[in-house]
């Protein structure tokens, strides 16, 4: 029953890697007694300290395939999750550049994208329903190197403290730890979101009609450092989606502790990642909204579909937070949010489910 138990935390603690980095390590904090350890065995005490949180730190050749089962399930877990939400994202992207009102009632300006539904009706009329799918090629580039990406640099920076005496699994550390690795991630990976937005945002007739032609493209029209546009921005963005979530994640799952059992862990796990996923959302929105603005600056789309974001104001985080009061006031910085929000409940739905079929799957593949 003990192995049962440590098997599932790994699972659990393992999923949580997302775009803030830190999820992850919220899940740490929850007790890993079995019912064997709570009765005074100590086999779960050495598999945890060989686990280090599933985050990749291994002593045991055993550990070191369950943390690559863990990677793969993930990416696995999360390109699923992507495809299936997709519309959702593209319809945020397009709310959230574009400069006129979204809700646009008793207005003399008029937007393209008005509503959620409005605005996906548009997209299948003018692009055809793989409109709604625009970027999501470059996404599902973007997720695996990330989780790959995040687990390393997360499981050295817990190997690091761990050699010097230090308890990563715990705040400050936990926090710091999982920052640094999404920071980390971010930073590689980052090129593949910019193209992400820049092709999700263009609308039809299209600037760009495939991921190298956009790599190539900015590149000719922005520099190199155009593949890094808004990278500050979200760099700022990490550290306090990190910290909202993992007080949150923490918060609710403790709350929870009382009503989990072997059958509604994984629901339970679930429902605290989406909540602290949707309070996250709502604080950080605007930050994710200034970003998109960074990425498509410049990017010379059609005029019907509005108008086009001038690179001129946005060329560093004041100038830009200035824009978007000036022309669009507080309002601005949450375009988005609804489908924002929305997506966050079959997101995190599929990407638990998607995980814990996958991993059950590769560790009966590797039993065999």
């Amino acid at each position: 029953f003990g192995g049962r138990a440590v098997s599932r935390n790994r699972r659990l603690r393992a999923l949580g890697v997302g775009s803030a980095g830190l999820v992850a390590s919220a899940t740490a904090l929850r007790p890993r007694r079995s019912a064997h350890a709570a009765a005074g065995g100590g086999s779960d005490d050495r598999d945890t300290t060989r686990t280090m949180g599933g985050a990749g730190v291994s002593t045991s050749a055993s550990h070191g395939t369950s943390v690559k089962h863990s990677m793969m399930a993930g990416a696995f877990a999360g390109m699923l999750s992507r495809v299936v939400v997709a519309p959702l994202d593209v319809i945020k992207i397009r709310m959230q550049v574009q400069v006129e009102p979204v809700s646009a009632r008793g207005l003399a300006t008029l937007g393209k994208y008005r509503s959620i539904t409005q605005c996906a009706r548009v997209i299948i009329r003018e692009e055809g329903l793989r409109g709604l799918w625009a970027g999501t090629v470059p996404a599902l580039f973007l997720w695996v190197p990330y989780t790959a990406v995040q687990f390393a640099a997360l499981g050295e920076f817990k190997k690091f403290a761990t050699e010097n005496g230090a308890n990563p699994e715990k705040p400050p550390l936990a926090f710091v730890g999982g920052a640094l690795a999404g920071a980390t991630a971010t930073m590689v990976t980052y090129p593949f979101d910019v193209m992400r937005t820049v092709l999700a945002a263009q609308g039809s007739p299209r600037v760009y009609d495939s991921l190298p032609q956009a790599f190539v493209g900015i590149v000719r029209s922005r520099g190199v450092q155009g593949l890094y546009a808004g990278i500050g921005v979200t760099l700022v963005e990490i550290a306090p989606a990190s910290a909202i979530q993992f007080g949150v994640y923490a918060g609710l799952k403790d709350a929870a502790e009382s009503r989990k059992t072997d059958d509604n862990a994984s629901l339970i796990n679930g429902a605290c990642g989406f909540g602290a996923g949707c309070v996250a959302r709502l604080i950080i929105h605007p930050l994710d909204v200034l970003k998109k603005r960074f990425q498509i600056a410049g990017l010379q789309k059609s005029l019907r579909y509005g108008e086009r974001v001038a690179s001129k104001e946005f060329v560093s985080f004041g100038s830009a937070v200035s824009a978007v009061l000036r022309r669009e006031g507080i309002k601005g910085f949450y375009k988005g949010l609804t489908p924002g929000l929305i997506k966050s409940a079959p997101a995190s739905a599929i990407t638990f489910a998607a995980y814990e079929v996958a991993t059950r799957f590769f560790e009966k593949a590797d039993g065999e």
